[in-house]
């Protein structure tokens, strides 16, 4: 499967003024190739097509002769990015394109012609290698590289390599997933994860950061060195969130054979006034792609269950519906069987239940918290469920 590997690049103040004119022009070929298209749409009704756009690189390079300096598959690379953007769009997974800004994350892509010799990668146009930290070995086929700049100024390099898929040792254990706001996820073994909420500690640095911000004189040197006192503050604090979801989904992963998770609609949950700032702190969306791509690259399995299957709302004893559950109560009592539940570790033994049926004869499994004396809370009770053979992995 394909992998990326990124590092830290440190590239000397002349490396650094090269790599800003690469980034440069491939945005502006993106930027000049979208206004052309908009152009062409609102005058014609023209469409976008790649192969037609594609044409026009020559032309652009004629015109704009500083173009000559970029590398000219660099360039290539730009338009295929907007025409990534395009299909996108087209398929309704994303917004119509935008303009790409200066302030932003930017990047050059460079397919062919690199070179890495140890912690050194030497590129096209640029005479001397840059250097990066190597913190680990690259395994697999390399088959392109990109450099990232981040509003910080900082430079990352990322190898996309082929790899192979390593599985883990096979167990036995599946566990399932429910996220929530007081606590970032529970697990159906009863154990609760804090939410760390790395936004909501440093908001009010944040804040007192971007009011110093708004009284200075736009464009002056402190106006531009507070812009990347920001930056730096909000990489720390994406870098701090993504170290956090990295790691308990490799620990969820390596621990399970089976993962089960809800599918959320996180775009309908953030419309929510109130609970809109807690959901995208905790990046569910994000934990969930995560766990979807280590599951694959370590031979597990990940189950989505429908958004719309009321886990919550459900006895996970006798199977009784709260029909009047409300999202502020976090423990209920059942009408039905007087079982005492919590919210969000009821949620999680309901989802194990779905989610063990939708994998039964795949899998030899062995659930914790499933199974309890009928009308009788336990705290971890353990029940084997046979689902199949193991000759069938």
């Amino acid at each position: 499967m394909l992998y990326v590997y990124r590092f830290r690049l440190y590239p000397t103040k002349e490396q650094v003024e090269f790599l800003n004119r690469q980034i440069g022009h491939c945005r502006f070929v993106y930027n000049k190739l979208l206004e052309i298209t908009k152009e062409n749409y609102e005058r014609e009704g023209k469409s976008w097509n790649y192969y037609e756009y594609k044409k026009l690189l020559p032309k652009l390079k004629e015109k704009f002769p500083f173009l000559k300096e970029a590398n000219s598959q660099s360039l290539q690379e730009a338009i295929k990015w907007l025409d990534r953007a395009f299909k996108n769009f087209f398929k309704g997974l994303a917004k119509f394109p935008k303009f790409k800004s200066k302030k932003r994350i930017n990047s050059v892509s460079i397919p062919q012609h690199f070179r890495i010799e140890g912690n050194k990668i030497k590129i096209p146009k640029l005479k001397t290698p840059i250097k990066f930290k190597k913190h680990r070995e690259i395994e697999g086929r390399v088959k392109s590289i990109s450099i990232t700049k981040l509003p910080s100024g900082k430079f990352y390099l990322n190898i996309l390599v082929d790899r192979e898929i390593k599985p883990l040792p096979q167990t036995d254990k599946v566990v399932a997933i429910d996220l929530g706001i007081t606590h970032f996820c529970t697990l159906s073994t009863g154990e609760k994860i804090e939410n760390p909420k790395y936004l909501l500690k440093t908001e009010k640095r944040l804040k007192k950061l971007q009011r110093k911000l708004s009284r200075k004189v736009k464009g002056s040197n402190k106006y531009r060195k507070l812009q990347k006192r920001i930056a730096k503050l909000n990489e720390k604090i994406v870098n701090q969130r993504n170290d956090f979801l990295h790691k308990l989904s490799k620990r969820i992963i390596g621990d399970n054979q089976a993962v089960i998770v809800e599918g959320l609609k996180v775009k309908g949950l953030l419309q929510n006034s109130k609970l809109s700032k807690h959901i995208a702190n905790a990046s569910w969306r994000r934990f969930i792609s995560y766990l979807e791509y280590k599951a694959k690259f370590y031979g597990r399995k990940l189950v989505k269950i429908n958004p719309f299957y009321p886990s919550s709302k459900l006895c996970s004893v006798c199977g009784y519906k709260n029909e009047n559950l409300k999202l502020s109560d976090r423990k209920w009592k059942c009408p039905n069987c007087g079982t005492q539940h919590n919210r969000d570790y009821n949620a999680s033994l309901n989802l194990l239940k779905e989610g063990l049926k939708l994998i039964k004869g795949s899998l030899t499994i062995r659930a914790v918290g499933l199974e309890r004396p009928e009308l009788t809370p336990v705290e971890s009770a353990v029940a084997l469920v046979e689902a199949g053979s193991s000759s069938s992995q």
